[in-house]
C-alpha cells in the first residue's frame, strides 16, 4: 500500500452454531492450537454459556456467541490468524455447522490534512449530485460544513466463489484526531448453503485454506486505490 497505515487489523468471521462456553485460552492451549506463552499473557473478559471474549496482547482477540466466531488480529505475518482458525475448525471442531465467512481487511491511514480528506470525500461523493441540497451541506453556520459520513461499494458474481461478495466501505478514522484520517474496511464474503453445513466445517475451512491470501492481497489492492485519491488532490 502507497501509503503506511496507522492502525492495521485483519479479522475472520464465521457464522454458524457454536458453543461459547469452551473458547477459553486454556482450551486453546490443551488442544495445541496456541502456546503456553500464549496462555501466561492472555486477558479474559467474559466467558459465560452464551458468549466468550478473550484476548493475546495485539495479535488475538476472539470473540464468541452462539451463532458468530470471530478471530482478529493487529499484528501481520496475518496468515498465523488463517492457521488458527483452520486448525481450530479442520482439526478440532470439524463437526461444527459453519455456512458463512468474511475475511475482514481494516485500515485507518492519514492523507496530511482534514482540507485532503475532504477533497477526497468529495470525488468519492460527490455534493452536486444532491441538487439544491449541495449548498447547505457545503455551507453551514460557524464555518462548519457537512459531507460525506460512508460510502459502501459492492462487487457481486465473482469467480471464486458460488455466493459471496466484496463489500468495502469509506469513512473518516475516528482514531486519527486530525481530522486527515480514513478508515477503509473490505469484507470478503463467502457462504454455503446452509444445509451443505450440517456435514461441518470442511467445506469453509477449505475455502478460507485457499482463498485469504489471495484475500488479503485483493483488500489491500482495494484499500491502495483509495490511496491513490491523494495524489489526484
Amino acid at each position: 500500500m502507497r501509503i503506511e497505515p496507522e492502525n492495521n487489523s485483519v479479522s475472520i468471521v464465521l457464522l454458524g452454531s457454536f458453543n461459547a462456553a469452551i473458547f477459553h485460552p486454556a482450551w486453546f492451549v490443551a488442544n495445541n492450537l496456541l502456546s503456553k506463552n500464549n496462555l501466561e499473557s492472555s486477558e479474559v473478559e467474559i466467558i459465560l454459556k452464551e458468549i466468550a471474549v478473550f484476548k493475546i496482547g495485539d495479535w488475538l482477540r476472539i470473540q464468541v456467541v452462539p451463532d458468530r466466531f470471530i478471530a482478529e488480529t493487529l499484528e501481520p505475518p496475518f496468515v498465523r490468524l488463517s492457521d488458527l482458525v483452520y486448525k481450530t475448525f479442520r482439526e478440532v471442531l470439524n463437526h461444527t455447522p459453519i455456512f458463512k465467512l468474511g475475511i475482514n481487511r481494516k485500515v485507518h491511514f492519514t492523507v496530511g490534512d482534514e482540507e485532503t480528506r475532504n477533497k477526497i470525500g468529495k470525488m468519492l461523493a460527490p455534493q452536486e449530485a444532491w441538487g439544491e441540497w449541495a449548498d447547505f451541506i457545503a455551507r453551514g453556520k460557524d464555518e462548519k460544513h457537512g459531507g460525506m459520513i460512508s460510502i459502501v461499494m459492492q462487487q457481486v458474481g465473482i469467480d471464486d466463489r458460488e455466493i459471496g461478495h466484496i463489500q468495502a466501505k469509506v469513512q473518516p478514522s475516528p482514531l486519527i484526531k486530525n481530522g486527515s484520517g480514513i478508515i477503509v474496511e473490505v469484507n470478503d464474503h463467502y457462504e454455503i448453503p446452509k444445509d451443505d453445513a450440517l456435514d461441518g466445517a470442511i467445506r469453509i475451512t477449505d475455502i478460507l485454506s485457499k482463498q485469504f491470501e489471495d484475500s488479503i492481497r485483493r483488500s489491500e489492492w482495494i484499500i491502495d486505490q483509495v490511496m491513490a485519491l491523494k495524489e489526484k488532490v
